[in-house]
């Protein structure tokens, strides 16, 4: 495999992690949290932001071993 192999896997799963954060935290804390709409906005993409973080780290961890 490629290094640009590579690259595209570990912008696949950081965009997929970004998503999959956003949109499940996003919706948790908008209604059952009772956070309002513009709050849960910034929630879900402070726990996408980590989510990408880990994502990022992981790999990079993997990668080294």
């Amino acid at each position: 495999m490629s290094d640009s192999d590579e690259a595209a896997v570990s912008l696949a799963s950081s965009i997929g992690a970004l998503a999959v954060t956003f949109l499940l935290v996003t919706p948790i804390a908008g209604t059952l949290l009772g956070y309002n709409w513009t709050q849960a906005v910034l929630i879900g993409g402070f726990a996408g932001s980590v989510a990408v973080a880990s994502s990022w780290l992981t790999a990079r961890r993997t990668a080294a071993d």
